[in-house]
């Protein structure tokens, strides 16, 4: 909703910036129990392609997927992190349709690995949309 392709206009609106400032990973509240993840908790999301770290958000989503934007890459990050650690595409196979020519950048296997406690930072995730948080009150930064 904040955010379309990869932030290149976008990503210049404080305002939406201000809703939406990094990627987030998406998970079902059942699988992050399994993981022993809660809200804000820093996550690995790894393919056999690459990785990307993002603080967790459980919302009410189906169990067993993973979302994470792809609207942040590493055109404009102002850290210090590796280019592509933003870039949920690199996580994708590197295929595409044989008919229509479509890259698959809309799913792929990956593994999700808990990295840090939130230490009470939630996720940068919006509040008012798909991404509304399931377990508003499961605190993070369990050890």
């Amino acid at each position: 909703m904040y955010h379309w392709h990869t932030r290149t206009k976008t990503g210049r609106v404080e305002e939406l910036n201000a809703a939406a400032p990094d990627l987030w990973v998406e998970l079902a509240p059942v699988d992050a129990d399994k993981l022993d993840v809660g809200e804000g908790d820093v996550v690995r999301v790894e393919s056999p392609r690459g990785a990307v770290e993002g603080r967790a958000r459980l919302t009410g989503g189906r169990p067993g997927v993973v979302f994470v934007p792809f609207h942040f890459g590493s055109w404009n990050d102002p850290s210090d992190r590796d280019p592509n650690e933003r870039a949920a595409n690199e996580l994708t196979p590197a295929a595409w349709d044989p008919v229509s020519k479509q890259p698959l950048l809309k799913s792929g296997a990956v593994r999700v690995t808990r990295v840090a406690a939130s230490g009470g930072v939630p996720a940068p995730a919006p509040s008012t949309t798909a991404s509304e948080p399931a377990l508003a009150s499961r605190p993070g930064g369990r050890s």
